[in-house]
């Protein structure tokens, strides 16, 4: 996921507007999904034919399930979104459909990563912003003179500020971030 700010007078770039002699920048956050990777211990009755996991909003309030067939001992789940509180149980499927009383339950809430960037006032031919985020998780600050070839100018942990102390040698420039994933 990606973020771009630029510095550049009367011209737009996703969600940032600048005009005039001075620039304007507008917080920009989206909401992107995320995974979960679940294990357990097998099942040692050899009446097993697999598993139903099932997760929601709220304790024992499951609005999603995933059958899992065969001896497996972990399942990863997708589309989570950022921010929110997640439930999850197992049960243990019979060849016959049979299902065990629910495992205990797992509470997860999922981190957010979305950066958000915001101007800052800095000296004359500096351009400077900050990068909020996932608390310790680390984001690429990225540059350009052209939004097609893009620098890598600093790696770091949120929260941080960034200073180009260079911006002014340009006509224009562009900024973003990426989260890096650990």
């Amino acid at each position: 996921m990606d973020k771009a700010i630029s510095h550049r007078r009367k011209h737009s770039v996703f969600e940032l507007i600048l005009c005039s002699m001075s620039a304007w920048l507008f917080p920009l956050s989206a909401l992107s999904s995320q995974n979960i990777t679940l294990a357990w211990n097998l099942v040692t009755n050899t009446d097993l034919a697999g598993y139903e996991i099932y997760y929601g909003p709220a304790s024992r309030t499951y609005t999603n399930n995933i059958t899992l067939t065969g001896n497996v001992t972990n399942a990863t789940i997708t589309g989570l979104v950022e921010g929110a509180t997640y439930y999850f149980a197992a049960t243990a499927l019979s060849p016959a459909g049979l299902e065990s009383d629910f495992s205990g339950e797992v509470v997860y809430r999922v981190p957010s990563t979305t950066a958000t960037l915001t101007a800052l006032p800095g000296p004359a031919g500096q351009f400077k912003f900050s990068v909020s985020g996932g608390s310790g998780c680390q984001y690429i600050v990225q540059s350009s003179t052209n939004l097609i070839n893009w620098v890598s100018v600093q790696t770091n942990a949120a929260p941080f500020t960034f200073t180009d102390t260079n911006a002014g040698r340009w006509h224009q420039c562009f900024y973003r971030t990426f989260y890096l994933s650990p």
